[in-house]
């Protein structure tokens, strides 16, 4: 299985230096709030995406006084376990260094290719409440990870948006604006085929673990997908073409791969109508659970995943439940919680848990540790 052996950050947030060997399977951080907890999943999650899941201020993730943080991970997979892939990041206030196996890459997409992370925080819920933009990226992880040619569509297809809204800002000429009309409706519709066929492979896992984990609920969850143009209509070039002055008015493209959305729906009723807030965050869980299965059987590479202050987002039967379904999936899974108490220990002998504090670390030994009751 695909799992990371060693990390290694220096100089990330409030740590000098952290270090250690992860276990294949729950691997536990301890901590108060502020000591650190959530920078171990934090650099991770930068190593693969260059983004922080906290702070859109990169700057910030550079331990004060010091002009860089490095962050370094061994990654082993089952495809290659007498080859482990060496991955770090060297980020200095303006500029990344990337290097996989010690060559410079370009693009932290040629990290994440080796790396799929997916993530459970305590904000996960925002997922159904806020705009599609989240959704879309729920689903372009799935794409990114099935689809060799999708990121180069994708690119292809946001510099060609950006090219024709600039040309609208800028009110050129009708046959200027339309020159980038033909190519980004094609990238378009084949990014919507990319979805939809994964869709189609998803829902049924969904269906599955909603299931496992909403057992109360007696209707099975739908997946209504948004190709980001009017449901029907297949002459996206003609949209583009009918709506010109719309688009001039208001500064944008209003069609394409751009705007699309999914909804989740039980018995025709909206997830967020229909599920109480507890269970809208077992369906967060749901769909990564699903993800990373349909991962694996695609890839035949387990995901891994990170999950910050389990305890605030499920009680101790849903987090006994989870931790559960994570074991057999078989997939790495990088926990943090206030209290070693509020995590189940399924199987403390195959589990590795640390304390940290302000940013220290310190092994902690669960040989006598018992699971919590549920």
């Amino acid at each position: 299985m695909a799992h990371i052996k060693r990390l290694h950050f220096q100089h990330f947030r409030n740590a000098e230096q952290l270090r250690c060997e992860l276990g294949t399977g729950l691997n536990l951080f301890i901590g108060d709030n502020a000591a650190g907890k959530t920078s171990v999943l934090e650099a991770l999650w930068f190593l693969a995406t260059g983004r922080s899941f906290r702070n859109a201020q990169i700057g910030q993730l550079i331990q004060h006084s010091h002009p860089q943080t490095t962050l370094f991970i061994e990654l082993h997979s089952q495809r290659q376990p007498l080859n482990p892939l060496r991955i770090g990041v060297q980020r200095q206030a303006q500029h990344n260094l990337m290097r996989l196996n010690g060559e410079n890459v370009r693009a932290h997409s040629e990290i994440a290719q080796h790396l799929p992370l997916q993530l459970l925080t305590p904000e996960s819920h925002r997922l159904l409440e806020e705009g599609p933009n989240a959704r879309r990226q729920f689903m372009d992880w799935g794409c990114f990870y099935q689809f060799a040619d999708f990121i180069q569509l994708w690119r292809q297809q946001k510099r060609l948006l950006k090219q024709r809204n600039q040309a609208l800002k800028q009110r050129l000429p009708a046959q200027q604006i339309q020159l980038w009309d033909a190519p980004l409706v094609e990238s378009a519709i084949q990014i919507d085929q990319m979805r939809r066929h994964y869709l189609e492979g998803l829902t049924p896992l969904l269906q599955d673990y909603c299931q496992t984990l909403m057992p109360e609920l007696s209707e099975s969850v739908v997946c209504h997908y948004r190709a980001g143009w009017p449901k029907g209509n297949d002459d996206l070039l003609g949209l583009f073409k009918d709506n010109l002055g719309r688009d001039l008015a208001l500064g944008h493209t209003q069609y394409g791969a751009h705007r699309a959305d999914i909804r989740f729906r039980f018995g025709g009723q909206e997830a967020m109508q229909k599920l109480s807030r507890g269970q809208q965050k077992l369906f967060v869980c749901a769909l990564l659970l699903a993800q990373a299965k349909l991962h694996q059987n695609l890839t035949e590479e387990p995901a891994i995943m990170l999950i910050d202050d389990l305890p605030a987002e499920l009680d101790a039967t849903h987090r006994h439940t989870l931790l559960k379904l994570l074991a057999e999936l078989n997939i790495q899974h990088i926990v943090t919680s206030t209290a070693l108490n509020l995590i189940p220990l399924i199987h403390p002998s195959s589990i590795k848990a640390w304390k940290i504090e302000q940013g220290v670390l310190q092994a902690l030994n669960l040989e006598k540790s018992t699971s919590p009751e549920i």
